[in-house]
């Protein structure tokens, strides 16, 4: 699993969900770490993809 960092996460899921790309988990605070919002979307390959912020 590949985990990118962005500062924006949920305008990164919205902008890769518009054009179509699978949304396993939508944004969320991440249980393990209180601050960091997550999420978790497939490439075009069918690979699981983590996108986290800072």
């Amino acid at each position: 699993m590949l985990v990118l960092v962005d500062d924006d996460v949920e305008a990164t899921i919205a902008a890769l969900k518009a054009g179509g790309v699978e949304i396993i988990t939508e944004p969320q605070e991440a249980p393990w770490q209180p601050g960091r919002t997550v999420a978790e979307f497939r490439d075009s390959e069918g690979n699981r993809m983590v996108i986290g912020s800072q």
